[in-house]
């Protein structure tokens, strides 16, 4: 008989808690400069696209059950200790959810202006609202951040800026490759959800289907 994949909630850090504070350093005064140094706007869309286009397939296959179980898998780099423990919708969720307030950041941004309050990284974690329909709602989220940032930006090199709570101030195309950089994580998440599956229940991903994990 096929187990659940996890039985109990691991006890986590709070949502908010932040990355390790080496991992955080790097990211913000080496890696990121590096990226936004070599990633153009164009560069960003393709990558956004694809990491979104990848989600997508991954979770293709799974029934509607297995999108709302929650897997518990080691904390890799660019997510919090309480980000590991999700099901595979609510990792589409909380690319909806972070993926819009970025797409309407950007044309803000481009347009000189800067938004009132501050990025909450605790604020936009997922409740699973979506349920089994996550992936029609994120097939959705990805044709109107494309077609948003083609129709609303005004000017890419915009100089105005907005802070993110890990990273400083950036402007719209830091925020834009931070979008995209943010996708691939979360992809990368979920190869290590589809690699739990597999590990732990030995079941396919649907009553006849396993996803191929990629690089």
């Amino acid at each position: 008989m096929t187990q659940p994949v996890d039985l109990a909630p691991p006890r986590l850090a709070a949502p908010g808690a932040g990355l390790p504070f080496w991992e955080k350093f790097l990211a913000r005064y080496v890696l990121l400069p590096m990226a936004f140094r070599r990633m153009t706007w164009d560069g960003a869309d393709i990558l956004f696209e694809r990491q979104g286009r990848r989600l997508l397939a991954a979770v293709a296959p799974m029934s509607p059950a297995r999108l709302q179980r929650r897997v518990l898998i080691a904390r890799i780099r660019g997510i919090e200790d309480s980000s590991r423990h999700w099901a595979p919708g609510m990792v589409l969720e909380h690319l909806i959810i972070v993926g819009t307030q970025m797409m309407n950041l950007v044309v803000t941004l481009s347009r000189g202006d800067t938004p009132a309050g501050k990025a909450d990284v605790a604020s936009v974690k997922p409740k699973g609202v979506y349920g089994a329909a996550a992936p029609v709602a994120f097939e959705e989220f990805l044709a109107e951040y494309a077609a948003t940032l083609k129709e609303k930006v005004r000017d890419r090199d915009s100089r105005a800026r907005f802070h993110h709570p890990w990273f400083g101030m950036l402007d719209a195309r830091q925020w834009h490759a931070i979008a995209a950089i943010h996708q691939r994580i979360h992809r990368q998440q979920m190869d290590r959800i589809v690699a739990r599956y597999s590990q732990r229940d030995g079941a396919p991903l649907s009553d006849t289907t396993r996803v191929p994990l990629r690089s």
